[in-house]
């Protein structure tokens, strides 16, 4: 006989042959039979009175439902299924069979868990080689890397000059600055007046950006007219 554990593992399936005959004999067996049968009948299948007329109507037959009232009724459950029109009785050999040829798993009573043995990993190491006595191997010598001489800073020219020799005042920096002294340029500068003199000074102030040596003599030139 089932157990209510192991009718909670038979499968959901509709085992009727004939719908007709699965809803009149449900309907019969589960009527005919008294208020404690029944509640047994609910208790052992785990199914609601609902369920029950509903396969009144539609002729189902659940695997639990069958088993239920075939073991409480002791009907076959090839008669609810209306595969036979014997009712014949209910008993193991029947249950068995019923069960293979239906292929309805039951739950099998659960025993205690195996306990688990705590297997220890070992680190398997592989064997070291040993080492032949002999002679030993010859070691090359390997040269040493030859140094590489570092090459002196290069020095601005400006720096040679015995004006760039001086240690500079207030961060400044001075630049050689060479002009060719012509007697075409002497005139010139001989005969530059004031309006022409300010018109030179901005134009040689808006290339300072451009040329370090016009800015060098930009401040030449301001460094005369504040001092």
């Amino acid at each position: 006989m089932l157990t209510a554990k192991q009718f909670e593992g038979l499968k959901k399936a509709n085992l009727s042959i004939d719908a007709q005959k699965s809803r009149e004999r449900i309907s019969e067996g589960y009527k005919s039979a008294s208020s404690e049968v029944k509640k047994a009948i609910h208790a052992l299948s785990g199914l609601t009175q609902n369920t029950f007329y509903n396969a009144f109507q539609k002729g189902t037959a659940s695997p639990k439902m069958v088993l239920a009232m075939a073991q409480l009724l002791g009907v076959s459950p090839y008669y609810y299924i209306g595969e036979t029109d014997k009712k014949d009785s209910f008993n193991d050999e029947t249950l068995k069979k019923f069960l293979a040829e239906k292929k309805l798993a039951v739950i099998k009573k659960a025993g205690r868990p195996a306990k688990k043995v705590a297997v220890a990993k070992v680190k398997v190491e592989k064997p070291v080689k040993p080492v032949k006595k002999g002679r030993k191997a010859a070691v090359k010598a390997v040269p040493a890397p030859k140094a590489v001489p570092k090459k002196a800073a290069s020095v601005p020219k400006a720096a040679k000059t015995p004006a760039a020799k001086a240690a500079p005042a207030d961060n400044e920096v001075f630049i050689q600055v060479s002009i060719p002294k012509s007697p075409k340029l002497q005139r010139a500068i001989a005969n530059l007046d004031e309006e022409s003199a300010v018109l030179l000074l901005r134009a040689l102030i808006r290339k300072t950006d451009a040329s370090d040596q016009a800015k060098a003599l930009c401040d030449i030139i301001k460094s005369c007219l504040l001092s």
